[in-house]
């Protein structure tokens, strides 16, 4: 059976879901038409179409059964020239039939009691999951709550999940559950490894070996040792070499003018001659070792300083500072020491320069680099021993959590042990029960082969071609019958007298009323040899369209009957669904005996559109559809499409109900009752109309004529209540 029914993300239905639930046996829907009846009906027929992917069916026990649907759509598929023939149990001895339904009755107990292996099992998982949450709760409170101020780094992220704890706590306890700590000594433990969290640190990188290789190539140049004089071969070279003034005269040079002058002596003691020696003297080597000198000083200062921007930086690392232990008050001495060697190399190297004919030597300024660098390898030996001490660190913490956890679940020993043995009795138990549904399962499907065997041989569409011809002559529809198909086998055609096919010249009335015939067989059997006696699912959707009022009834009748089979477990199907648009139909099916009574396996609905959106409101066991008087103006206000007599019948009955008091005069009474003579003809036209059509069937000209004055007469028999005092009764009535 279906227990609930979700509408959603379809047709007029929303995306917030209209829900149908506490499906019963027998489930009246009434709604007017295009509120959303029909989809209903078509997504239970076609559950898997893609306009259905939100919808849902719930069943019970997980169970589904066949549903066979009655809606517009069953005319179009089935009533073609062949109509595909539904097998009954056909002509068969008395043993037959009652071998059968013992094993159908058999069926039905085994169905019964696996069914109650199914719930059973639902309420030992139920009764399991119970379980789990209070040991969850308890563990949480028990454990985690009572040492998370002790222990808070023990449980990190398993404190904002229950169900996590709960799991890691049975997970912990299968690793080990013994301990010989004591709460106090892991308190200590933690406070020592928790006070302060250290973290990694990077090494203290400097990279400048290149440099210091090229300061040290620029000091050790053989230059600076060289004594650079001028050329021999020029006669003044032998007056220098003598004086040992070869400095002092090349600066001299650079002051001598045009006009001859000595810069040193200010006479006019230069000559050509004079100068060209001079020139010859300091030109080719000589010049050449100057310039050689200038730059390997250019070099010397942009290395150095370099060298002393990469050492200066080391200091603003304070963290590999503080973790490295750097002496930076020493550190910086240093720097400033060879700050000062720097300079002084410089300076000395200038010298060169100006006195190329001297030799000048340098301090060491490796051995300062390398007290530096000494230094820096000392703090990143410390950082490597702390990023060590780190990598320790978290081992000794994943000990340490072993160990408190270790110790909690000692301590909770009893709690968690007895829960553990809980679930393995639960799953026991599961597992006997898993196993009673399986051999249960087992032995419905071998009853299931057994009836189709047995009812192999007994079944035919026959009864069904017998049935439907019966119910037709019975109801005055003599002019054609059901015949079996000439061409397929277990086939029918609908056939005139004359032998002639009827299937495209039926009224729509009669093939409504033939194609209801041949759906109720389906109560009965199936067009699947093989599905003969099983449980099924009727949906009605509207099964009286196109009737007239005596095959109303007659139709009424029919659903009634098997309503009552349904309930009474007479029949393969199991459950119905009835869906309507007509309160009469919905009164002559749903009153017992013309009352309404309240019974425990039928349930009612009522669906409505409101803006375009479908909804369905639940009235339990309560028929919303009262009385046949709320009958007359339910149908009045909703039904648009009511034909011109059906519309002067329910006025004239509504009039004769509530002004039955007035007695016989009831119509003088109204008439009277409008003050000029133009309303009182008005009104008089109205009782003459609604009088005229309920007691006469006027010819097809006259209901012509009449037609467009059904709004028109509406308004005056809105006009008669409040003439006579009893407006509020109208609005309530139509509201």
């Amino acid at each position: 059976m279906i227990k609930s029914i979700i509408m959603k993300n379809c047709a007029t239905y929303p995306a917030d879901e209209a829900v149908i639930e506490n499906c019963q046996k027998v489930n009246f829907f009434y709604g007017p038409n295009g509120s959303g009846k029909s989809t209903i009906s078509n997504f239970l027929h076609n559950q898997t179409a893609p306009q259905y992917a939100s919808c849902k069916i719930n069943w019970e026990n997980d169970t589904p059964t066949d549903i066979v649907v009655y809606n517009r759509d069953f005319r179009t598929r089935h009533f073609k020239e062949d109509i595909a023939g539904v097998f009954t149990l056909g002509e068969a001895t008395i043993e037959e039939i009652k071998s059968l339904e013992e094993m159908k009755k058999e069926r039905d107990k085994k169905q019964d009691n696996y069914i109650g292996k199914i719930n059973s099992l639902n309420k030992k998982i139920d009764e399991e999951q119970s379980h789990k949450d209070e040991f969850r709760d308890t563990v949480w409170k028990a454990i985690l709550k009572q040492n998370e101020t002790d222990f808070q780094e023990a449980f990190s992220g398993l404190r904002g999940n229950k169900e996590k704890f709960r799991d890691e706590v049975i997970e912990r306890y299968k690793k080990s559950h013994s301990s010989s700590e004591t709460r106090e000594s892991l308190k200590k433990r933690y406070n020592v490894l928790f006070s302060n969290k250290p973290e990694k640190c990077n090494t203290i990188d400097i990279s400048i070996s290149h440099l210091i290789s090229k300061l040290e190539a620029i000091e050790k140049d053989l230059i600076w040792e060289k004594v650079i004089v001028g050329n021999k071969d020029v006669p003044i070279s032998k007056l220098i070499d003598f004086l040992d003034n070869a400095d002092w005269v090349n600066r001299g040079r650079s002051y001598i003018r045009e006009n001859g002058t000595c810069p040193f002596c200010q006479q006019n003691t230069i000559s050509e001659d004079f100068k060209q020696q001079l020139n010859s003297f300091f030109s080719g080597e000589y010049e050449r070792n100057i310039e050689h000198i200038k730059n390997l000083i250019g070099k010397y200062k942009s290395v150095s300083d370099l060298l002393i921007s990469q050492l200066s930086n080391v200091t603003s690392n304070d963290v590999a500072v503080g973790v490295g232990n750097l002496d930076i008050q020493k550190y910086n001495t240093l720097l400033d020491t060879l700050k000062v060697l720097f300079s002084n190399t410089l300076t000395e190297m200038s010298s060169k320069e100006k006195e190329a004919g001297k030799k000048v030597t340098f301090p060491d300024s490796t051995s300062k680099v390398n007290d530096l660098l000494n230094m820096i390898s000392t703090a990143n030996s410390n950082i490597n021993t702390h990023n060590k001490m780190v990598d320790n660190y978290n081992e000794e913490k994943k000990a340490l959590v072993a160990a408190v956890w270790e110790f909690l679940m000692d301590e909770q020993e009893a709690l968690i042990s007895g829960y553990i043995n809980d679930l393995s009795n639960f799953e026991k138990t599961k597992t006997g029960i898993q196993n009673g549904i399986t051999q249960y399962k087992k032995q419905l499907d071998e009853l299931d082969s057994k009836i189709f065997e047995a009812g192999k041989n007994i079944t035919s569409v026959q009864p069904t071609v017998d049935e439907i011809n019966r119910s037709l002559k019975a109801y005055g529809f003599t002019n054609f019958q059901i015949v079996p198909s000439p061409t397929k086998e277990n086939f029918y055609q609908i056939q005139r007298m004359d032998g002639t096919l009827a299937t495209n010249t039926l009224s729509e009335g009669k093939e409504t009323f033939i194609s209801f015939l041949y759906f109720l067989q389906f109560a009965k059997g199936s067009i699947n040899a093989a599905k003969v006696s099983s449980k099924k699912i009727l949906v009605l959707d509207d099964p009286i369209c196109s009737l007239d009022s005596t095959v109303l009834y007659i139709v009424s009748s029919m659903v009634k009957t098997l309503i009552k089979a349904v309930r009474e477990g007479k029949s393969d199907v199991e459950q119905i669904f009835i869906l309507t648009h007509n309160v009469f139909f919905h009164k002559e099916a749903s009153f017992i005996n013309g009352r309404i009574t309240e019974l425990n396996d039928v349930n009612y609905w009522i669906i409505s559109k409101d803006n375009n959106i479908s909804s369905v409101r639940s009235f339990g066991k309560d028929n919303p559809i009262k009385t046949s008087y709320e009958l007359l103006w339910q149908e009045l206000k909703t039904n648009t499409n009511a034909s011109l007599v059906t519309t002067q019948n329910i006025m004239r009955r509504i009039i004769e109900n509530y002004f039955g008091i007035l007695g016989k005069k009831v119509d003088d009474t109204i008439i009277d009752s409008f003050n000029t003579t133009e309303e009182k003809i008005i009104c008089r036209s109205l009782i003459s109309w609604i009088n005229d059509g309920s007691h006469s069937i006027p010819d097809d000209f006259y209901i012509d004529s009449y037609t467009d004055s059904v709004e028109r007469y509406k308004l005056v028999f809105k006009d008669i209540f409040v003439k006579m005092g009893h407006e509020a009764h109208y609005n309530m009535m139509m509201s």
